[in-house]
């Protein structure tokens, strides 16, 4: 059987790990040396723990042989009374086997005397050892004790020691306090009405300086006004000369214009009576030739050879008109006019204005249900179709709330990307913090955000002026897309 173990060695072990840290204390003992001794003091418990349970493990060892040993001459035992049953039949009962028998039973008692022995000798090793170890262990713990009221006594003492000590300062501080509350009401009142008096002073200056000012104000401005209403009416009179100037000058140009179109009209009136004349003489003229444009009778065959050689019927048909001289009446030359003023050139015919007539837009029913459906207040401005790579492509622009937007759309309705214009405020810091290190220079003109939906990525583009380059992306942390970082 396994020894029971002490209550007290129970106890010690909860006392491991030894207690380290203590409230501290002034004039008290030095806390490196206490330390070192408290890990000797541990380390000498651990030790003696070992050991103890070394003797524990040993005693166990021991009482587990003396338990086989017991089995095994239990075996024995039992196998010896199965050997002592008489036999049943005749033929079983042999000498050789009353020896085996006999030898069987003397080597059972000796392994029993000898099993006995062992553990008798084992027993009384593990209880003077778990004596000894014991002993010490009360040994260690006594000291222990009376360490612990040492220093519970010494830490007591300190304690005290440092209440009165405290409270001596406090007084001394509270005393010093109230010293150091009178001299600073004292200062503080001093700089008070030093403060007042300056205070009045400069309120005083000032007041002197704002009447100074403002009669010199007044003053001033009065002299501006008189400078400013002669001024005034000098440049008034000039422009009323030269107005007058200009309207005289503008009324005689204009007499002298209304003559010349006068002379001009009553020419062009002259010239019309002497053309009215000449197209009279005309006329009788063509009356009296008339006669003379009658159908010959050599001009009848002319139809058949037009059949004859395959003509036009229909123009075959058709009488020729005869060439018949006309006799050109002399008109009368009207004589060489002066060489008038140039006439101003006639100004182009203004259009009427009409209302303009939106353009029908050429876009699929898919495209345009998926773009009224992501912006219906928008308004569209241009819808264009590309062709790139064998792929078309129907790009809309378009304004929504005065914000521009182009939006480049699959024949299936699906956006491929879309470009949206932005205020500055809307661009995040990082971007233009990026762009401002780059370019210190440069000046953002129009912002905007670019998205592509194959691979979710969203963009800023931003159009600079003073910069090498014209345009630059970047990502929303900041991140340099076109130009690379570098170049």
């Amino acid at each position: 059987m396994v020894p029971e173990r002490d209550p007290a060695a129970t106890a010690l072990n909860g006392l491991l790990p030894l207690r380290r840290e203590y409230t501290q204390a002034w004039h008290g003992f030095d806390r490196n040396e206490v330390r070192q001794y408290l890990d000797h003091v541990e380390a000498q418990l651990r030790r003696v723990l070992s050991e103890r349970d070394a003797a524990a493990a040993q005693a166990a060892a021991a009482t587990r042989e003396v338990e086989s040993v017991r089995q095994q001459v239990a075996a024995l035992e039992a196998r010896v009374e199965e050997l002592k049953k008489p036999p049943e039949r005749l033929e079983d009962l042999d000498e050789r086997m009353q020896r085996t028998v006999t030898l069987a039973q003397a080597r059972a008692d000796e392994i029993i005397k000898r099993a006995e022995v062992a553990a008798e000798k084992t027993w009384a090793s593990s209880t003077e050892a778990s004596t000894k170890l014991r002993e010490r262990y009360s040994k260690l713990v006594a000291e222990l004790d009376k360490q612990a009221d040492l220093l519970h006594s010494e830490h007591e003492s300190a304690l005290a020691e440092t209440r009165a000590e405290v409270q001596r300062l406090t007084v001394e501080a509270a005393q010093r306090r109230e010293l150091l509350d009178n001299e600073a009401e004292r200062k503080r009142r001093k700089l008070e009405r030093e403060f007042d008096a300056s205070q009045a002073a400069q309120k005083a200056a000032l007041e002197k300086h704002v009447a100074d000012q403002r009669t010199a104000s007044k003053n001033q401005a009065e002299r501006r006004l008189a400078e400013a209403t002669a001024e005034a009416k000098r440049r008034l009179d000039e422009a009323t000369a030269e107005a007058k100037r200009r309207l005289d000058e503008a009324t005689t140009q204009a007499a002298q214009r209304t003559t010349v179109a006068n002379r001009k009209v009553e020419r062009l009136a002259e010239i019309r009576e002497q053309a009215r004349k000449s197209l009279a003489m005309a006329e009788d003229i063509l009356n009296r030739s008339e006669t003379q444009l009658a159908t010959l009778p050599e001009e009848a065959v002319i139809p058949q050879a037009a059949k004859l050689v395959g003509g036009d019927t229909e123009s075959a048909t058709t009488p020729a008109a005869p060439v018949v001289p006309v006799v050109q009446p002399s008109i009368p030359k009207p004589a060489p006019k002066p060489a008038a003023a140039p006439k101003p050139a006639p100004q182009a015919a203004k259009p009427t204005p009409q209302a303009a007539k939106p353009a029908k837009l050429s876009w699929p029913p898919a495209v345009e249900a998926a773009f009224k459906k992501s912006y219906p207040n928008a308004t569209v401005k241009a819808v264009s179709k590309e062709v790139a790579a064998g792929k078309t492509i129907f790009e809309v622009e378009s304004i929504d709330a005065g914000r521009r937007r182009d939006i480049n759309y699959n024949p299936d309705g699906s956006v491929i990307l879309y470009e949206e214009e932005l205020k500055e405020s809307e661009v995040p810091a990082v971007v233009m913090a990026a762009i401002k290190k780059r370019y210190p220079k440069a000046t953002a003109t129009t912002f905007e955000r670019l998205f592509v939906t194959k691979d979710n990525s969203a963009n800023y583009e931003i159009i600079l002026k003073g910069a090498p380059v014209k345009d630059v992306v970047l990502t929303p942390d900041g991140t340099w897309v076109s130009p690379k970082a570098g170049k």
